[in-house]
């Protein structure tokens, strides 16, 4: 677990606006209820999946398509399946 400071939280808020509303709200609620406490695994899995293409994203919160390996846990939690 990585505490941030303010300059980092505003920057990872930043880079959880997307084109999509939908995906902001989805992306900042995990960001503001789950990622200070999440383990540094899952945070590194959280900012690597924040680099993918908003269609990508929303398919796979939506469960419209297969999560990825690499990203199923964080996704896993952002949908709350876990």
């Amino acid at each position: 677990m990585t505490a941030l400071s303010p300059n980092e939280l505003s920057r990872l808020r930043w880079r959880c606006r997307r084109g999509m509303k939908e995906l902001d709200i989805v992306l900042e609620r995990y960001l503001k209820a789950r990622y200070d406490d999440a383990p540094a695994a899952e945070q590194a899995e959280f900012l690597a999946l924040l680099d993918c293409e908003d269609p990508d994203l929303w398919a796979w919160v939506i469960g419209a398509a297969e999560l990825p390996n690499e990203f199923r846990s964080v996704l896993q939690r952002i949908r709350g399946d876990a």
